[in-house]
């Protein structure tokens, strides 16, 4: 069933490139990430708010009703060695007397980042918390008829979010700005391993973990060369064990520097010329894509399993829509490892070309925009009153997204839902 599955993925991510062309997503160049560093951070990278042009609601319809799922927002990194083995590299290096002017200054600003991160590994950052304050605002700015409570009108938001501490407090952080926009907002918030089976589990990422990380080891080994940044920062190579970890480590702690911002200290990517700070995002966002996207050698189970929460969406609102249920607004919060695919398997245009060789990852996904910190997408419904017709808008990132059906950016529900329905069934 799974293999039969995989297929049938695979044949239609396969047509949606062909539909799409030859190019869904913006490849950055070596001088765009030069002038914007923090974005070869790619899933590290913070989020960034970038708004799409108005589109005006169709004549005679009003939103009523809001589906989402979030990824939380900025975070430390999750693991110790994240932090440990840069540092214990630059210590000793340090120790015997080796370290340039440049090391001494990385080494400052690891032990800065280690210190704050201590027992923190993992968890919601200052920023993360702004960073879903700010989408909540807009969201409520966006569609205020939504959360109205005029005329004693009832406005009840439902949010779930699975049992990691950052994806509770990033729920806490949404529901809080709401309730300050609006205090007569009734809201539910709940973290339950009930809602895991769609909110969170994806069992073909655990089973291709090995492999994937196999073929990009391969490719860093390939495109990476660590030997100039290394003669940067010590005066003798010898008290590196492994170069290329320690180049991709620096590039890991340089990249989650953004999400502390709190700390302020500056970014240390000056450490690589251009060309290594390409090859270092190319290399990661490759890993990213494979472990999450729609590649065509791993992406069809793992994007298959992103049908629990499609299939959640839709039978949810569907009950909405059909008047059986009085939700306004359904917020999940959860992980990129479950938004991810999902977008892969919605067709998104920029997140779910597939392809099969790692030289053509780049200028078909790229993580940073895909799924960065604080990743969303949002399923606006709108009705008119004298018809009864639904339509949906679909935001990845607060921006339209592009799907391969007609009728958008409102699409109708009965075609959004039939759809989506081809997609889990």
């Amino acid at each position: 069933m799974l293999i039969m599955r995989y297929l049938t993925l695979k044949i239609r991510l396969l047509a949606l490139l062909l539909l799409s062309g030859t190019c869904a997503a913006a490849q950055p160049t070596p001088a765009e990430l030069a002038a914007h560093p923090e974005r070869s951070a790619g899933i590290y990278h913070s989020y960034e708010y970038l708004p799409g042009p108005d589109v005006l609601i169709p004549a005679g319809y009003e939103p009523f009703y809001i589906s989402h799922y979030g990824r939380h927002g900025s975070r430390y990194h999750s693991k110790e060695k994240a932090y440990a083995q840069p540092l214990d590299v630059l210590r000793r290096a340090a120790e015997a007397g080796k370290l340039t002017p440049k090391g001494q200054e990385v080494l400052a600003k690891a032990e800065a980042l280690a210190e704050d991160a201590r027992l923190r590994y993992g968890d919601l950052s200052p920023r993360g918390v702004a960073e879903h304050r700010g989408i909540a605002e807009r969201m409520y700015a966006a569609w205020p008829g939504v959360f109205s409570t005029d005329g004693g009108r009832v406005c009840r938001v439902e949010s779930r979010s699975t049992l990691v501490p950052r994806c509770i407090l990033s729920m806490a952080a949404f529901n809080e700005r709401l309730k300050e926009l609006n205090p007569a907002i009734s809201t539910t918030r709940d973290a339950s391993g009930r809602y895991l089976d769609y909110m969170a589990r994806g069992n073909s990422q655990a089973l291709a973990r090995e492999a994937i990380a196999a073929v990009a080891d391969s490719l860093s080994r390939a495109r990476l060369n660590p030997d100039r940044l290394v003669r940067s920062l010590v005066t003798d190579s010898r008290v590196v064990a492994d170069p290329l970890e320690l180049m991709q480590d620096l590039f890991l702690l340089a990249g989650i520097v953004q999400d502390v911002s709190h700390l302020g200290i500056e970014p240390f990517y000056d450490i690589f010329t251009d060309e290594e700070l390409y090859s270092l995002w190319e290399c990661e966002n490759a890993l990213r894509y494979m472990q999450m996207g729609p590649s065509a050698r791993f992406g069809g189970p793992i994007v298959a399993d992103a049908g629990a929460l499609l299939r959640n969406i839709v039978e949810t609102a569907d009950k909405v829509v059909r008047g059986e249920s009085g939700l306004s607004a359904s917020l999940r919060f959860g992980h990129d490892t479950c938004i991810t695919p999902m977008l892969a398997l919605l067709g998104v245009e920029g997140a779910s070309t597939c392809v099969e060789s790692l030289d053509d990852i780049a200028v078909a996904w790229n993580a940073q925009t895909v799924t960065p910190m604080g990743t969303n997408i949002q399923f606006v419904f709108f009705r008119n009153p004298a018809t009864g017709d639904v339509r949906v808008r679909v935001l990845h990132n607060e921006r339209d997204a592009r799907l391969p059906i007609s009728g958008g950016p409102y699409y109708p529900w009965a075609e959004l839902k039939k759809y989506c329905e081809s997609l889990y069934e």
